[in-house]
């Protein structure tokens, strides 16, 4: 039976955006092995990440106005072939210069997508039950993460890169078909300068607190990304991808949990708990030995960063109103992004100065830090109707 105030286009959306994000994934770790097996050099294949996260943050501050100007569904279309058409042009070419503009195209898409599916998801749910939706999104993005990785490792090893982006391509391209049944409601269109909607919302206090948290949080994935395997192998443990597959499991229904437990009893009552247990985990890992230490630090960072995004965005859309929704909506996916990069920057040079451990005790501080800022803003429970 379909939970009625589950809009027909919102089950179009997770559909189609689960095959966007696991093509998305499996490229995000076959792009640079496959920089390696043209005879690129470990820095060129790590260039290409960041050349993907860098090309997003651009892209996005761009085209935040797209998504009122031409429809969220338009964007939709758009920046999903931008995503599945990648791995097909990856095809045509053994140049890592052609590598390197096709990596520029899949960062429009991983800009462009995101943005516009929130802001759909923020008008096709009831204010009431808002946070739950943005939290299925967390799910459909967790789970495309937790099965494309393994998939793509899997196709490479048995059948080679040609099989894998053939096949990237032929299953996002379908995949994305349930996106073309989508059917927007009726909002207002905005044809304000790129930059005005951007300055507005940077100029709410609340949203800023919000912006600010949302930067740590990818900073301190970031962290966990980059850093952590180095760690674990320094001080002896060989296991260290359990963290991960437990992280990822982890995350998979906190999302939708704190996202209908904020939709109940309010943003900030679960925002600041989920901060700081995102901080004791990673804190935590300053006193990692072999087995349930690790086991333990990947289940409370798994389940405060799904928690802690799900409840932001939401918030995010509560402060932001319809008007600067599709903005604040875009600052919010870039804070994740510089977060991220500012994540690898940051730690380096702390553990360069005092080690892992104060590292990601410093990290782990931030975080609190945050959820006292957050529980400083003025009191809210259930969000009004906007």
């Amino acid at each position: 039976m379909r939970v009625k105030w589950l809009d027909p286009g919102l089950t179009f959306l997770f559909l189609g955006s689960f095959a966007v994000f696991t093509n998305l994934h499996m490229a995000f770790i076959a792009v640079p092995l496959y920089v390696l097996e043209l005879g690129g050099s470990a820095w060129a294949a790590a260039w290409q990440n960041t050349l993907l996260a860098g090309s997003a943050v651009f892209f996005r501050f761009l085209l935040v106005p797209w998504v009122d100007r031409y429809g969220r569904r338009f964007c939709l279309l758009l920046s999903g072939a931008a995503l599945v058409v990648a791995p097909l042009l990856i095809l045509a070419t053994g140049s890592l210069v052609f590598l390197t503009l096709v990596r520029v195209l899949q960062g429009l898409g991983l800009a462009l997508y995101p943005l516009a599916a929130n802001t759909l998801i923020a008008d096709l749910s009831p204010q009431e039950r808002r946070g739950t939706a943005l939290g299925l999104m967390r799910l459909v993005i967790i789970t495309a993460l937790v099965t494309g990785p393994p998939a793509a490792s899997f196709i490479i090893d048995g059948y080679g890169f040609q099989v894998l982006f053939f096949g990237l391509g032929v299953f996002g391209l379908v995949g994305m078909t349930p996106l073309l049944a989508i059917r927007e409601r009726a909002y207002v269109r905005v044809d304000a300068p790129a930059f005005s909607g951007i300055r507005a919302a940077l100029n709410v206090r609340p949203l800023q607190v919000l912006f600010a948290s949302t930067t740590a949080c990818g900073l301190a994935y970031g962290v966990l990304l980059t850093f952590l395997p180095l760690y674990a192998v320094e001080i002896g443990i060989g296991n260290f991808g359990l963290f991960f597959t437990v992280f990822a499991l982890s995350g998979l229904t906190a999302g939708v949990i704190a996202g209908r437990l904020s939709d109940t009893v309010g943003r900030k009552a679960v925002l600041v708990p989920g901060l700081l247990l995102f901080g004791a985990g990673i804190g935590y890992l300053n006193l990692l030995a072999p087995g349930a230490a690790l086991v333990l630090a990947g289940m409370a960072t798994g389940v405060a960063y799904s928690a802690t995004l799900t409840v932001l965005v939401a918030w995010v859309v509560d402060e932001a109103g319809r008007e600067l929704r599709a903005a604040s909506l875009g600052l919010f996916e870039n804070g994740i992004d510089v977060g991220i990069t500012l994540g690898s920057f940051a730690f380096g040079s702390v553990i360069a100065l005092a080690g892992y451990g104060a590292g990601f005790s410093a990290t782990g501080l931030l975080l609190l830090l945050f959820a006292g800022m957050v529980a400083g803003l003025g009191r809210v429970m259930a969000p009004s109707p906007r």
